[in-house]
């Protein structure tokens, strides 16, 4: 279940506002409270918050193949558990 989506604004993180996140790896790791996020690296917040770790995966997955990078998944011990590389 998909529970939240970064606000935009002027000054927001997307990769809209900042094209240097364009080139940067996507990582979905589990946050605090034990959801699961996806986020480009240099990015201040996460685009997308999920319950589940396959729903995270799905979307970054998408996200990932669009903006031809590197995917980076992690397990919850924040250990790398798959690399995918979708750059051309």
């Amino acid at each position: 279940m998909f529970l939240q989506h970064a606000t935009t604004s002027p000054s927001s993180t997307t990769s809209s506002n900042r094209p240097e996140l364009l080139d940067r790896p996507l990582f979905v790791t589990a946050n605090e409270e034990g959801n699961w996020v996806v986020q480009t690296e240099g990015a201040k917040q996460p685009a997308y918050v999920f319950n589940k770790k396959e729903d995270a995966v799905k979307r970054a997955k998408e996200i990932a193949n669009n903006k031809q990078t590197q995917l980076i998944i992690h397990r919850k011990d924040d250990t790398v558990e798959e690399k995918i590389n979708y750059e051309k």
